[in-house]
């Protein structure tokens, strides 16, 4: 093991949102996810970025595509960890009901036997992100490979996810939402608001105005109890998103975490939405 490396590495991917500079200063090693808009095709947070994204949205002439990275670049992001002198690997990502990222980074792991673990994050957005952080602070602090995997695990309990979509337009387009498709995409005006619950987005309601819609989500967020993190969740609409994490301040003893949606969620969701995601304290 190489001088200051620690003995874990912590893998994730791009759909996780953990802000760049959190990552860089933790360590850990982002897998960046495939979109396509208009034939021109991007990795994740390269050549194209997320507020760019959002203002190309609207006026794309065919809907954005979006893919799983590859099980051959977690491989060559995992062989890059033990050459950096990584004694094994704990791999993060969104949930396997929702995503073919967490199966590309489980076939990948075949390859390392029991030197790579892959985890089901069993949520979107930073809800894997704060468990992918928890994990990276335990390794920085020199905590051994099972020890990681418990807390990373322990963390995926206490996390929470709600938020509201500010137009369905996105979601009827893209077809992947049955309960759209059944008669709420109707409802293009409304403002939805949604969960992540067994690993499946769940609808909690919907609502006619965003300023109401906004009341609800600081009301869950205070239902939820105390919290050790959170972060606010925003597609393209940062000020609005300062000003929730500004209303939200008190219930963390960190400054709230500000992450722009990944285009993978975007382009289902639309520009304009906004959520939550806290981890609960755990004692």
């Amino acid at each position: 093991m190489s001088s200051g490396s620690p003995a874990v590495a912590i893998v994730t991917d791009s759909t996780c949102d953990i802000p760049p500079a959190i990552a860089e200063s933790l360590g850990i090693r982002v897998v960046p996810a495939l979109l396509t808009l208009d034939g021109t095709t991007f990795e994740d947070g390269l050549g194209l970025t997320r507020s760019e994204f959002y203002r190309r949205l609207p006026s794309l002439a065919r809907p954005a595509q979006t893919a799983s990275p590859s099980p051959h670049a977690f491989q060559s992001t995992y062989d890059s960890a033990f050459s950096a002198g990584a004694q094994s690997v704990v791999s993060i990502h969104a949930s396997s009901r929702l995503s073919g990222i967490f199966n590309a980074a489980s076939h990948a792991a075949k390859a390392f036997g029991d030197r790579v673990v892959a985890l089901d994050g069993q949520h979107v957005s930073m809800a894997p992100g704060f468990q992918a952080v928890v994990a990276a602070e335990a390794t920085r602090d020199g905590a051994p490979f099972e020890a990681v995997v418990r807390l990373a695990e322990k963390a995926r309990e206490a996390v929470r996810l709600v938020a509201m979509i500010d137009t369905l337009e996105y979601l009827k387009r893209s077809g992947r939402v049955t309960w759209v498709r059944a008669g709420l995409g109707d409802l293009l005006r409304v403002k939805l608001l949604i969960a992540v619950v067994d690993g499946l987005v769940k609808r909690i309601d919907h609502i006619r105005t965003k300023a109401r819609a906004l009341e609800r989500l600081d009301s869950i967020a205070r239902s939820w109890g105390a919290s050790d993190r959170l972060a606010i969740l925003h597609s393209g609409v940062p000020q609005e998103a300062q000003a929730l994490g500004e209303r939200l301040r008190e219930l963390t003893p960190l400054p709230p975490v500000f992450a722009d949606v990944t285009p993978l969620i975007g382009a289902h969701v639309g520009p304009g939405s906004l959520g939550l995601t806290a981890l609960l304290a755990q004692g």
